[in-house]
């Protein structure tokens, strides 16, 4: 996603942007005018094939299932956040109880069981005790096993038209101007600005379409969204009771269940964008846990350190600011799996250009254009990526 070469995912990709967007962007802009050096642009690309596009959500995910609700001891049937891969015969733990179940049935997300299997002790089950699958079993003589199927959901988006355009009369044309050819600032800014439009749709859009005259005006769902609505880990800060607070201890044990959870075969990565604010949030819950003595030979006009990166006990956290959450003042930390992620194309960018000199632009002494792009945003692996809302305020850990 963000820069290429960066991730694992993205590491036998580094020459991909040879006449796209991004290399546009990147060219004239290398000190990362647009945010973080074209995030959206640097994305994987495939094509869509009309107004609406569709991918299926495989959800071959390792880690613990969650279950949903309590049941008590004995209770043969409970429901699970995610069950696409349990099949009859499937040995599965409770880990908050150390009872083991055999599955009998599986009918959506409902799964029924033979509880206290193997002489092991029941207990209830309690909203969010992680269920994991730890093999299968058999009797002797028994007949062939239910196949596992992939019951895959189908996730939609739509495709948007971002348009960008640029002008300049033909008297501006002439004129020399000490900073180059205005013509040529005017087509990078409207690049730059493409860009960022349709990052800011890739982060905070929402699906829908409306009417403007006798035009369908289409918005495609951005990634927040479709993290929200399909299963990613959203919670509000907490500490206790206190809504709003985070400190270092919650913030790490919110980190290690996202990274828990991972696609069979994808690298277990991830990144975070967030606010300038929420980074001096989590770099004074730091210093709030932890003592640092100023020794000689650390630099004597400086004071202070810098956390941007998060190590847990499943991976590491890259942290960074982006402008748009400054802008909306969103004290969010949007967490990502950057290998699933990707534009959906109807029509690749195009350039429309309409000068005077060759009459293309009906009479009007001036030369102007515009940047098209059409296209949505996948997201999927959503239960890989999560919402850490509202980090309004940074607590110590230990008082």
């Amino acid at each position: 996603m963000a820069v290429r070469g960066i991730f694992t995912a993205h590491s036998n990709i580094v020459g991909d942007r040879v006449g796209d967007l991004a290399s546009r962007v990147l060219l004239h802009m290398p000190q990362g005018t647009a945010p973080l050096l074209a995030l959206s642009s640097g994305m994987p690309k495939r094509p869509a094939k009309d107004i609406t596009f569709s991918w299926p959500e495989d959800s071959h995910i390792s880690g613990a299932a969650t279950a949903v609700g309590t049941v008590a001891a004995g209770v043969t049937s409970f429901v699970v956040n995610d069950s696409n891969l349990w099949v009859p015969n499937t040995v599965l733990l409770n880990t908050a109880t150390n009872e083991r179940m055999l599955v009998t049935d599986v009918a959506g997300a409902t799964i029924t069981v033979i509880r206290e299997f193997a002489g092991t002790a029941g207990a209830a089950i309690t909203n969010g005790d992680f269920i994991h699958n730890v093999g299968t079993a058999f009797g002797e003589g028994s007949g062939k096993p239910v196949p596992v199927a992939q019951r895959a959901e189908t996730r939609t988006n739509y495709v948007q038209i971002f348009k960008n355009g640029w002008s300049i009369t033909g008297t501006a044309k002439a004129i020399v101007w000490h900073t180059g050819s205005q013509l040529a600032i005017n087509k990078q800014q409207a690049m730059a600005y493409h860009t960022e439009d349709i990052e800011k749709a890739f982060l905070f859009g929402a699906k829908g379409y409306g009417q403007v005259g006798d035009q369908t005006v289409w918005l495609s769902d951005g990634v927040y969204q479709q993290v929200e609505q399909y299963g990613g880990l959203v919670e509000a800060a907490t500490v206790g009771i206190n809504v709003g607070q985070m400190n270092m201890t919650n913030l790490l044990d919110y980190l290690r269940r996202i990274f828990i959870t991972n696609v069979a075969g994808a690298p277990n990565e991830r990144i975070a964008f967030t606010s300038s604010q929420v980074l001096q949030h989590i770099n004074t819950m730091s210093r709030m846990d932890t003592t640092y003595n100023i020794q000689q030979g650390d630099e004597k006009d400086t004071f202070g350190f810098i956390v941007t990166t998060i190590v847990g006990l499943n991976g590491r956290l890259k942290l960074l600011t982006h402008p748009m959450f400054d802008f909306l003042q969103r004290n969010d930390l949007l967490v990502l799996h950057p290998q699933f992620i990707a534009k959906r194309e109807l029509r690749d960018i195009e350039t429309h250009e309409f000068t005077s000199d060759n009459d293309k632009n009906n009479g009007i002494d001036a030369d102007d254009g515009f940047v098209l792009s059409h296209l949505g945003f996948e997201v999927g692996g959503t239960r890989t990526m999560g919402i850490l809302q509202n980090i309004a305020t940074p607590v110590a850990s230990f008082v």
